[in-house]
C-alpha cells in the first residue's frame, strides 16, 4: 500500500483556515466600491479550506500522486539562487520601505528586483516601467476613493 499524503490536504486546508481568520478581522464590505479589503482574502481561504477537502477526497481514493511529465522541462536544471534572492527581495522590500518611501518608490523596487530575477539587465527601462506603473496605480485608487498614502512621504509630498 502506498503512502497517502493526509499531510498535504490538512496543510493546504490549515492555511486557508488561517487566511479565514486573519481575513475575518478586515472589513467585507465598505462605503465607496462596496467591496473592502477582507472580501478577496476571505474567498481565497474559503477557496484554500474546499480545496484542502478536495484534496483529502482525493488521497482518501487512491488517487496517486506523481509528477507529470513536461515537454520543456530540463531535467539538469540548476536553481539560480540570484533570482530566487531578488524575487525574495522583491517581497519583502514593502515591508522596510512602503512606510518611508510609499507606495510608488516600493512598487518601482519591486518591479525593478523581479524584471532583474527575469534575467532582464535593462535597469534604466525596468526602473520607467515599474514608475509608470506606480504612478499609475496609485492614481487610480486615488480616483477610486481609496488613498494609498502620500506619493512620496519621505519628502513631505
Amino acid at each position: 500500500m502506498t503512502e497517502r499524503p493526509y499531510w498535504l490536504a490538512a496543510g493546504t486546508a490549515g492555511w486557508g483556515a488561517i487566511v479565514l481568520w486573519k481575513a475575518h478581522e478586515l472589513p467585507q464590505f465598505d462605503q465607496y466600491a462596496h467591496i473592502g479589503p477582507g472580501l478577496m482574502p476571505t474567498a481565497v481561504g474559503a477557496g484554500l479550506v474546499l480545496l484542502g477537502l478536495i484534496l483529502a477526497l482525493q488521497i482518501r481514493r487512491g488517487v496517486p500522486f506523481e509528477e507529470q511529465g513536461a515537454e520543456d522541462v530540463n531535467d539538469n536544471h540548476v536553481v539560480s539562487h540570484k533570482a530566487l534572492t531578488l524575487a525574495a527581495a522583491a517581497c519583502a522590500l514593502p515591508l522596510l520601505t512602503m512606510k518611508p518611501l510609499g507606495f510608488v518608490v516600493t512598487c518601482t523596487g519591486c518591479f525593478v528586483l523581479v524584471a532583474a530575477a527575469f534575467k532582464s539587465r535593462r535597469w534604466g527601462l525596468n526602473l520607467a516601467l515599474g514608475a509608470v506603473v506606480s504612478l499609475v496605480t496609485w492614481w487610480l485608487f486615488g480616483k477610486l476613493g481609496v488613498q494609498l498614502g502620500g506619493l512620496l512621504p519621505a519628502l513631505g509630498v
